[in-house]
């Protein structure tokens, strides 16, 4: 026996079961959360929100719903049988809200967002008490909060782990202050125009120091540190006044990070036997970075899947494009570079295809993915040549993010990649038809 509930006009993003009050409450891409009866099979209430609802916690005990959605915000719901009411929204989020996790017993709430982001709300403390963590380089998807050893678990996108202790004294980051001038040295900043009249000066672009939030010059903020106690796990922005403040023992980490070697989209554990349970799409190949250069070493694309520096990412184009191109000819395509693979083939007489994996990683298959996107690049273009690539930048750029994200394949399918691009030129050629017509 089962039984069906028309609870949402489009893709359904999370849902709970509650044995106590036998419902079940969900949510969806319909923008909507709803709550049914698991006995009768009815609908109970539902209520709809700005932008898709993407997670969802509930406490059993007050029948409190926690909704995160794609603006980053969080809604909390007091849900009744036929009705319900808006308790209030959490707003700390630069991203959508893509995990929650709700501790009963110490009543605080976590949630992971796009923005790379831990937010921790102390829901139970009613002060408005929130801890800012940082320590992802990619979407945070998954958490779990380990009551026992008081420790977080977050896992992200690129496969990161990292385990925080919530056991220690941590310290709320400041809110960011707003100021028409450098609150150090009192320069203008660009928009002042009247400061910057006045003294006859350009002004500067506007920064934040992350230990006390005022509103800095690049000058005054040149510094960058860990300060782990306000859950800055990497060197951030601080002003030249905090940054002699911070002690050598401030900066001793507070999280540990981990490799799940994989895109984690859903994770859980076992406490009790010490095991963690991830699921995510699988890695077959992971790309560090992909390099399109030629013969006489001029850079024609340039993709990265991890994060570089601008000096980092100059010194591997120009050491892969020394490494390639003095090979002779019938050299094996496959090289060792520091800790990585470096796969390469020369195509269309002139352009080097270049990619970098990790060393564990099937060189013979990043070989086949580059094929593959040669072909794709060939199907649109028809014979295609370096000139295409370079006056069609664009068009090499986007079949690339059809075909892999994150340095994973994506796609495999060559007619449904063709399919987005074809939609992709006709939704363009109908704007500028569009934006041809004269407005009356």
């Amino acid at each position: 026996m089962y039984l069906f509930f028309a609870a949402h006009q489009n893709r359904v993003s999370d849902m709970v079961f509650s044995l106590e009050s036998e419902w079940v409450v969900s949510t969806g891409h319909d923008k909507s959360v709803s709550w049914m009866c698991t006995q009768s099979g009815s609908m109970l209430g539902r209520h709809y929100f700005t932008a898709w609802a993407s997670c969802l916690q509930y406490d059993q005990e007050t029948q409190h719903a926690f909704v995160g959605d794609h603006s980053g915000q969080i809604t909390l719901l007091k849900l009744e049988r036929q009705t319900y009411s808006t308790i209030t929204t959490l707003k700390g989020h630069e991203g959508s809200v893509a995990a929650l996790w709700w501790d009963p017993v110490q009543r605080l709430l976590f949630s992971g967002a796009s923005d790379h982001s831990v937010i921790m709300w102390d829901i139970g403390g009613r002060k408005g008490r929130t801890l800012l963590l940082q320590g992802h380089h990619e979407r945070v998807q998954a958490l779990r909060y380990l009551q026992l050893t008081r420790q977080l678990v977050s896992c992200s996108a690129d496969g990161g782990i990292a385990v925080w202790n919530m056991d220690t004294q941590r310290e709320e980051a400041p809110q960011w202050l707003d100021s028409d001038s450098c609150q150090k040295c009192e320069q203008p900043f660009f928009w002042n125009i009247k400061q910057m009249w006045d003294t006859k000066t350009l002004g500067l672009r506007q920064h934040h120091c992350r230990k006390c939030g005022k509103a800095v010059c690049g000058k005054c903020s040149s510094k960058r540190s860990t300060f782990p106690i306000m859950g800055f796990e990497f060197p951030v922005r601080v002003c030249d006044a905090c940054f002699e403040t911070i002690k050598e023992e401030d900066r001793t980490p507070l999280a540990t990070f981990h490799e799940g070697k994989h895109n984690i989209a859903h994770m859980d554990m076992d406490p009790s036997r010490g095991l963690m349970v991830t699921c995510g799409s699988d890695r077959i190949v992971k790309m560090r970075f992909l390099l399109l250069f030629s013969r006489q070493g001029k850079l024609r694309l340039q993709k990265w899947f991890t994060p570089l520096t601008d000096r980092e990412k100059k010194k591997v184009i120009r050491d892969m494009m020394m490494l390639v191109l003095a090979r002779p000819p019938r050299s094996c395509n496959f090289l060792q570079w520091r800790d990585l693979k470096i796969v390469y083939k020369r195509w269309y007489a002139s352009l080097y295809f270049c990619a970098g994996l990790e060393d564990k990683d099937n060189e013979l298959l990043a070989l086949e993915v580059l094929h593959r996107y040669v072909e794709l690049l060939d199907k649109y273009f028809g014979n295609v040549c370096e000139l295409d690539i370079i006056f069609n930048f664009e068009k090499a750029y986007f079949i690339l993010d059809e075909f892999l994200m994150g340095g994973e394949i994506l796609e495999t399918s060559k007619l449904a990649v063709g399919v987005s691009l074809e939609e992709a030129d006709t939704l363009q050629e109908t704007l500028e038809e569009y934006m041809s017509k004269p407005a009356y």
